[in-house]
């Protein structure tokens, strides 16, 4: 559980900052063995989606969101 705290909060970190190749590194390693953090992943980019639609903010490739 400790490496999907560490990579969650890398998720969240990177709507707020440019992450580093290290931790770019670290999420692709991790994603494919864990779908927990797939399935946050895809939660964060939902809600980031919603809430530039509901603020109008135009959102480009908002088709592939949910990938």
């Amino acid at each position: 559980m400790g490496k999907c705290k560490h990579i969650t909060r890398l998720l969240s970190d990177a709507l707020d900052r440019r992450l580093t190749t290290s931790e770019w590194v670290a999420i692709r390693l991790h994603l494919p063995t864990c779908s927990g953090c797939r399935n946050y992943r895809k939660q964060i980019r939902l809600l980031r989606v919603a809430a530039r639609a509901a603020s109008g903010i135009e959102v480009p490739g908002a088709a592939g969101a949910d990938e």
